[in-house]
């Protein structure tokens, strides 16, 4: 199942038991030192760390932290910390509305009998 399908299956559910924590990631790298694939998370840095320099080709294994939401068993990699705006779905429906009203003429306005 893929990444997409799991936080689909999250939607609408109650996440109490989800938390997000700083873990450290090793990955693979390729010559140039690119990121190429995740290995898996680790909870210790220095855990991760030890872990990579152990691999046969060490020199293509890096740690990276990164932000997980997860409830221990799972994890979600949140990887852009940029806050968002949220809008007041409401608010926006009532200033779309009276946008499009204001370029109703008069005419217009009487057949909808407003």
């Amino acid at each position: 199942m893929s990444v997409e399908a799991k936080l689909a299956d999250l939607v609408g559910k109650d996440l109490s038991g989800f938390k997000i924590v700083e873990m450290t990631e090793v990955y693979n790298s390729n010559e140039d030192g690119r990121r190429t694939s995740s290995v898996g998370f680790f909870k210790d840095s220095d855990i991760a760390k030890a872990f990579a320099g152990s691999q046969t080709d060490s020199f293509f294994f890096k740690t990276q932290t990164k932000l997980v939401l997860t409830d221990g068993k799972v994890g979600y990699v949140i990887d852009k910390v940029d806050s968002v705006t949220l809008f007041d779905d409401e608010k926006v429906v009532l200033t779309i509305k009276e946008n499009a009203l204001k370029k109703l003429t008069p005419a217009e306005r009487k057949i909808f009998s407003m």
